[in-house]
């Protein structure tokens, strides 16, 4: 029998993020520990992360394919308890989705839904962490969690609070390498192709940049883009007509 966030703790958590690829791989299996951890007495619990960056938010992380549409519509709805708890910063609970007067776009387009009781729960992260989260908890049942299922609920957002906010310090880094990457080689895209103008046209490497920044603004296109059409097309004899 598997054990649960609780009997796993902070450490088990960070060893899944270290075994886990990327953000969402761990989110994801944070959802699905969340869902078994809360399972029983809710019946079958459904959970989800919610993520907010950016001025966005996205499910990052379901347990099952349920708890991922249930949010998807919050999202297209513009309401709903999740959105709720990631704005406010405080726990939402909706016994049950088919007699509550809350968020009625939401209500109405999960109407068909087996699932009536929803627990919102923040994930605290500190300011300088420039993002939000919320523990996304839905069961079949009406009134499905009692105050003891929304302790735990919120306990295990806390435990979680920690590991999401390296996790997230992770994949800020991974992006900025990747946005670095990006840059390095658009930029030795542009000096290779500022070479090829050189060695064709016997010009100081000031002037081929010129050349290329009246081709980027004849064509209405990024500078990189027409540096890699001269690279791709070099070798070719009639190189003036590009620049016509």
């Amino acid at each position: 029998m598997e054990t649960t966030i609780r009997e796993r703790g902070e450490d088990e958590l960070l060893e899944e993020f270290l075994v886990s690829p990327d953000l969402k791989t761990f989110l994801t299996r944070l959802s699905q520990l969340a869902a078994q951890d809360l399972s029983g007495e809710a019946g079958a619990v459904s959970c989800s992360v919610t993520l907010g960056r950016r001025g966005r938010r996205a499910t990052l992380g379901s347990s099952d394919p349920i708890a991922d549409a249930m949010d998807e519509i919050q999202y297209a709805s513009g309401q709903g308890p999740c959105q709720e708890s990631v704005s406010t910063k405080k726990t939402v609970y909706i016994p049950d989705l088919r007699t509550t007067t809350r968020y009625p776009r939401y209500r109405k387009a999960v109407s068909g839904s087996p699932l009536r009781a929803v627990f919102s729960t923040p994930i605290p992260l500190p300011t300088e962490s420039d993002a939000d989260a919320a523990l996304n908890s839905y069961s079949s049942l009406p009134d499905g969690f009692s105050d003891e299922l929304r302790a735990q609920a919120e306990h295990l957002a806390g435990l979680a609070s920690r590991t999401l906010r390296l996790a997230l310090r992770v994949a800020r880094e991974s992006e900025r390498s990747a946005d670095l990457e990006a840059a390095l080689e658009s930029r030795t895209t542009i000096s290779l192709a500022a070479g090829v103008i050189m060695a064709q046209s016997n010009c100081t490497s000031a002037e081929a940049m010129q050349v290329l920044k009246k081709a980027s603004m004849n064509r209405n296109q990024k500078l990189r883009d027409v540096a890699a059409a001269i690279l791709a097309r070099y070798g070719e004899k009639d190189r003036e007509t590009f620049f016509g």
